[in-house]
């Protein structure tokens, strides 16, 4: 089992790397995943949930549609999120981007302006040397909590003095800890398996045990530390198997449930054996029955921008492992 955790921990922190050098203005949001998750696949290992992509004040749960044309633009800063699973054992990383380089045109060539769900502007953002010079601030935020939440994690750290730290690291750099969006536990086939680690301190006395498996991202902000569900869903989760009348979704529903039972999936794992334009059609039921569950992308409530830093981190005695470092 640990061997498991550490060779899917191993092969996300290797994607993760090569994957935060490649992000550059003018260059596809819907590329990036595809480098991500069909890299992480390539090792023979599966997704444990869909590659993140979020920019700027969205802050989680935003992954491309087929044909999403977001790009990225100068400035930005991005939460590049994603995980491996090695026989249900997985590892769960994120990395915040400030990306770098030259804009591409935002619209096509007969004028039209470039449809682009990723992002909350028209892909063409004007950022002050002050502005940039915030978002890096923000990024380091979040990265200094989680070193400073690793360095107090053994056997006995209770929750609430996870939350405490990471909560006063990003306090004493001038920023906010969203304090709705928390890390969690992990267990065989289950991303979020029962314990909420907190980006506050939320009173728990509840004390990590020797052989925990958890992942912890703080997430810093320039707003006031609170997300907001945005009006679209791009990730799933698979529910239970429900009547259906519909032959797409009856076929559709049986596909989810004999390939993403366990972990979350996106429209890029379906189109492969199902027809792109009718996809949406066929998911709708699926989502009114509560067949599947839809995950809206989160904004931030006051439109901060944020950044978002997480491990996979296995407790032990007298301290704790990295699996994805």
């Amino acid at each position: 089992m640990l061997e498991k955790y550490e060779k899917a921990g191993k092969i996300a922190s290797k994607v993760r790397k090569e994957a935060a050098k490649k992000i550059t203005a003018g260059m596809k949001v819907a590329d990036m995943v595809d480098f991500v998750e069909s890299s992480i696949k390539s090792t023979g290992a599966g997704l444990s949930f869909p590659c993140n992509v979020s920019i700027n004040q969205i802050a989680a749960h935003y992954t491309s549609d087929p044909g999403d044309e977001t790009l990225f633009c100068s400035g930005d800063i991005v939460k590049l999120d994603m995980g491996a699973e090695v026989d249900g054992y997985i590892s769960d990383t994120a990395v915040t981007v400030i990306v770098e380089g030259d804009n591409a045109p935002n619209t096509t060539d007969d004028g039209k302006l470039i449809k682009m769900p990723g992002r909350l502007d028209d892909g063409n953002p004007t950022i002050t040397e002050d502005e940039l010079e915030e978002r890096y601030k923000i990024e380091e935020a979040s990265r200094m909590a989680l070193e400073n939440a690793i360095s107090i994690i053994r056997e006995g750290t209770t929750l609430n003095d996870i939350g405490a730290i990471v909560q006063k690291t990003i306090q004493d750099m001038g920023f906010t800890p969203i304090v709705n969006l928390s890390g969690h536990s992990l267990e065989q086939n289950n991303l979020h398996a029962g314990l909420t680690i907190p980006n506050f301190p939320d009173g728990s006395d509840h004390k990590l045990q020797e052989g925990d498996h958890i992942a912890v991202e703080p997430f810093a902000t320039n707003g006031v530390g609170l997300v907001t569900d945005l009006p679209n869903a791009y990730i799933y989760s698979y529910l239970r198997n429900r009547p259906l009348r519909q032959p797409d979704a009856k076929q559709l529903l049986k596909y989810i449930s004999q390939n993403n039972a366990h972990f979350p999936f996106s429209k890029n794992a379906l189109v492969e054996k199902f027809d792109p334009k009718k996809l949406n059609r066929a998911m709708r039921p699926l989502i009114t029955s509560r067949a599947i569950y839809p995950y809206s992308a989160l904004k931030e409530k006051e439109n901060g921008m944020v950044a978002q830093t997480e491990h996979t981190i296995i407790v032990e005695k007298d301290g704790c492992q990295i699996t994805t470092l």
